[in-house]
């Protein structure tokens, strides 16, 4: 691979990010593996083409920390918080993703959502 693991997948998952805040489905799309699977709070399974019609919700603020990776050979995970500022309420929660390496690209496949409750 031309470039550090680490760093591509530190790369895709801001590009992830930065896809939520400015609500951008090509970029999204760019970051999300056709067989792409998210895992919601309430046990839902969303699919890429799901996902990728509506990025997230409308938010006057969107907010990623906590932002961490590990690398496993052809598979990679990184974890972060999400706080998001909606009309009507906040949103806190806390993510992990897995990247897998395929065919010398790098792709998210999966995200895992959980809900951090208010304090």
């Amino acid at each position: 691979m031309g470039m550090d693991a680490k760093a591509e997948v530190l790369r895709l998952d801001n590009a992830w990010n930065e896809a939520y805040r400015r609500h951008t489905r090509k970029e999204l799309e760019s970051v999300l593996a056709d067989d792409f699977l998210a895992l919601t709070p309430s046990g839902d399974s969303i699919t890429k083409a799901l996902l990728v019609v509506n990025p997230s919700e409308t938010a006057s603020s969107v907010v990623f920390s906590e932002q961490a990776a590990h690398v496993f050979g052809d598979t990679a995970v990184t974890c972060g918080r999400l706080q998001l500022e909606l009309e009507d309420r906040r949103i806190d929660q806390r993510f992990l993703r897995v990247f897998a390496c395929r065919n010398g690209l790098w792709r998210a496949v999966s995200v895992a959502v959980t809900p951090i409750p208010d304090e």
